[in-house]
């Protein structure tokens, strides 16, 4: 069955321009309007009433719901959150979406302080679909979205047995990369400094460990594996606090984030360990702050915003066909190569 992006394709239109003609809008050109019904015709393309008068109801508008451990009242700093994660999908949702009749809504949405409420935005059924970004949620979560009968994206990382609409690039092959980088450079001593436990992603680094374990011969020391309390710079610099003071000393550190990778420079930089001469790191999701760095902080790309794009792909075909078959897409992560890993093996 033929959908209204490959008619928008065929016709050489875009798709708001399909979907002004299928509403019979009188600001198409006769033209043009006569040459993509023809198209339809030609291709039988059959619109999906339910989702058009679902949009119709309220004006065309998606919903961007950023999941958060942090309120809007956190003051800005080194204990706050950076945002870029979100802000590179949110680029990528706002580039798929451009040739649509859709606006975008955002809701930061605090895990924390919501008492199992869901997204207001939800709540209050003020959008036709909505993306989630990030891993901030469980179960209990996917199914009362699921419940609410808006359709919705999932994008970052995504639960066992995915049983909803998820775009996603792999921790546990981000980690996986980084160990693997680190080893062919000479170093022995790993540590990882994982995002905190209530992070879906936590148990997917924590997987990508074993892997190494498995398939590079890594021999892990797992007291040299430690979770930050805070998803910021602030938790990476208590996190590798509590592995200097207790006296294990990494040649190479891999980190869930950009943001906990700056924090324990900073509490290297306090205590004269240098990197990387001292220790090397590489650190998960590189955004602007990796180049920022001094040194330049080596980093896994996970391609942010592909994702965003894809998953705006997803989002306009389950708003056409409500009932077809849930999207799983993944995006490749890979490796970018800067100043913060050291060669060992001289």
């Amino acid at each position: 069955m033929a959908t209204i992006r490959e008619v928008a394709a065929v016709a050489g239109v875009s798709r708001s321009t399909v979907s002004l003609v299928l509403n019979d809008s009188p600001l198409v050109k006769a033209e043009t309007r006569e040459h993509v019904l023809s198209v339809i015709k030609e291709m039988k393309y059959v619109p999906n009433n339910n989702a058009r008068s679902l949009s119709n109801k309220i004006m065309n508008s998606l919903g961007v719901i950023i999941l958060s451990e942090q309120g809007d009242d956190e003051p800005d700093g080194f204990k706050r959150e950076t945002g870029l994660y979100s802000s590179g999908i949110l680029n990528g949702i706002s580039d798929g979406l451009a040739d649509t009749d859709y606006s975008v809504v955002i809701e930061r949405y605090n895990v924390k302080k919501s008492g199992g409420e869901l997204p207001k935005l939800i709540r209050t059924r003020r959008v036709d679909g909505a993306f989630v970004i990030g891993s901030l949620y469980d179960r209990e979560f996917i199914d009362k979205m699921k419940q609410s009968g808006i359709p919705f994206c999932v994008v970052g990382v995504g639960l066992p047995e995915t049983e909803y609409d998820v775009v996603w690039a792999s921790p546990e092959e981000g980690v996986f990369l980084s160990v693997k980088h680190l080893m062919e450079e000479g170093h022995q001593n790993l540590c990882l400094v994982n995002c905190p436990e209530t992070f879906i992603s936590h148990e997917d680094r924590v997987r990508g460990i074993r892997e190494a374990e498995k398939k590079l011969g890594l021999r892990f020391d797992w007291n040299m594996a430690v979770s930050t309390e805070s998803n910021t710079g602030e938790g990476g610099y208590q996190a590798i606090r509590k592995i200097w003071e207790s006296g294990y000393r990494p040649d190479g550190i891999v980190t869930a984030n950009a943001h906990i990778a700056l924090g324990i420079m900073r509490y290297f930089h306090e205590h004269n360990v240098r990197v990387p001469q001292d220790v090397s790191i590489v650190a998960y999701e590189d955004n602007a702050l990796c180049d920022y760095a001094y040194p330049a902080l080596t980093a896994i790309n996970i391609q942010k915003k592909l994702c965003g794009i894809k998953a705006a792909e997803v989002m306009l075909e389950r708003l056409e066909c409500i009932g077809k078959p849930y999207s799983v897409v993944k995006v490749e992560p890979y490796l970018i190569k800067r100043n913060s890993v050291k060669t060992r093996n001289d």
